[in-house]
């Protein structure tokens, strides 16, 4: 991944490279959906509420729920999901690692 203009936390959002590389924190209060669609309203310039349905592409309620810590501690390591997305690639990665690049 190239330098970023927007460095928050666990999150490198590049928009000139159209890449992102996120840590999903779920103790932070943002739902996993919620910040894959505010990234990719951000690498595209949009209004999250102008692009495609997140749950058009793939169902939000079980994406949270394959990926959601089984207690308190215990996160999951394994696994992955990939779909698109206003003209991106989304795969989130059991430890909440979530990598956006353009899907040209």
């Amino acid at each position: 991944m190239t330098a970023t203009t927007n460095d928050h936390g666990g999150s490198r959002i590049d928009p000139d490279a159209e890449t992102a590389l996120l840590s999903h924190d779920w103790t932070a209060g943002e739902s996993l959906s919620r910040a894959i669609v505010t990234t990719v309203a951000t690498l595209s310039g949009r209004e999250p509420e102008e692009m495609e349905r997140l749950y058009d592409r793939i169902d939000p309620d079980s994406l949270e729920a394959i990926f959601e810590p089984t207690s308190d501690t215990a996160g999951r390591n394994g696994g992955t999901v990939s779909f698109r997305l206003e003209g991106y690639s989304v795969t989130v990665h059991g430890s909440g690692t979530i990598v956006v690049t353009d899907a040209a």
